[in-house]
């Protein structure tokens, strides 16, 4: 492994409109140009969907597994939400990474994060192995993928906190140098973050774009509810699973929203047409 070397792959910069030059001359960090919104989903197809892949599987396949792929295979066909953001330009990330936040013990004491390497590649069933695998790690082994970083903010003191963390963030990102060094994986967050406020309980809340991961995109999942929708005229019951999304306006526009709500929709929504059947996942999963 080299000493140093590239923390981010990424291709040449991506021509801009002369709006996104704008968009990011406007605002200068992460903090200024959060858009929030919701987007609720009726999970009656995902449940059943889960339920034909836990038939075929000894893992545990849940609703955050289902989202995290139907989010990668979202970012997937819409690559121009998949950029980062350095010296005023974009660049677009060669793969689809998918961080999400997990409690790094039962309590919730403290949070780490699990992240699927390569999304567009992996089925749902690659996504339940490989979190459980990492999230076993963190609560068995103490984080070790974090250890070093996490020794080293305990030893700093709170006045010094933050411009650590933001030094780490100018190195790994807008300089795109990786060194063992700063005590956490290559490109630690990748390409959009999610959380499970659901888990804990509650309903919605949006959650805050953390800066120096430089992830455009952050989504909340809330706790599943049965509520009364609209459907030909006519009230129904259905399940749903209510996002709340928060992003970044320098990379991620309205159009680029729109694209991101529609095709999550349609592919959450319709799972074993989108993403193929349970004999489709398994047999992608073993190859």
């Amino acid at each position: 492994m080299p000493f140093l070397s590239r923390n981010v792959v990424y291709g040449p910069p991506i021509k801009m409109t002369a709006f996104r030059k704008v968009a990011i001359g406007t605002w200068r960090t992460v903090g200024d140009p959060s858009v929030y919104s919701t987007l609720e989903l009726e999970t009656a197809a995902a449940h059943a969907y889960l339920e034909k892949l836990n038939q075929q599987s000894s893992l545990k396949i849940t609703l955050t597994h289902l989202l995290g792929k139907c989010v990668a295979e979202t970012i997937r066909r819409h690559p121009e939400m998949n950029s980062l953001l350095r010296f005023g330009k974009l660049y677009s990330r060669k793969h689809v990474d998918i961080f999400f936040q997990v409690a790094s013990d039962t309590q919730g004491n403290d949070l780490s994060g699990s992240t699927v390497r390569k999304a567009e590649d992996k089925t749902v069933f690659d996504f339940a192995q490989i979190m459980q695998k990492q999230v076993s790690e963190i609560r068995t082994k103490g984080d070790p993928a974090y250890r070093k970083m996490k020794n080293t903010m305990k030893m700093i003191p709170g006045w010094l906190a933050g411009f650590m963390i933001n030094l780490s963030g100018f190195i790994m990102y807008t300089l795109n140098i990786w060194t063992p060094l700063l005590g956490t994986p290559r490109d630690p967050f990748g390409s959009i973050m999610i959380t499970n406020i659901g888990s804990l309980g509650l309903d919605s809340a949006f959650v805050p774009l953390v800066p120096y991961s430089r992830v455009p995109c952050l989504i909340a999942m809330g706790a599943v509810k049965d509520l009364p929708i609209v459907k030909n005229g006519k009230i129904e019951i259905a399940s749903i699973l209510k996002l709340a999304v928060t992003i970044d306006h320098r990379v991620i526009d309205g159009m680029h929203a729109s694209h991101l709500a529609k095709t999550l929709r349609k592919v959450f929504e319709n799972p074993e047409q989108e993403l193929g059947g349970v004999t489709h996942q398994t047999q992608a999963s073993n190859m």
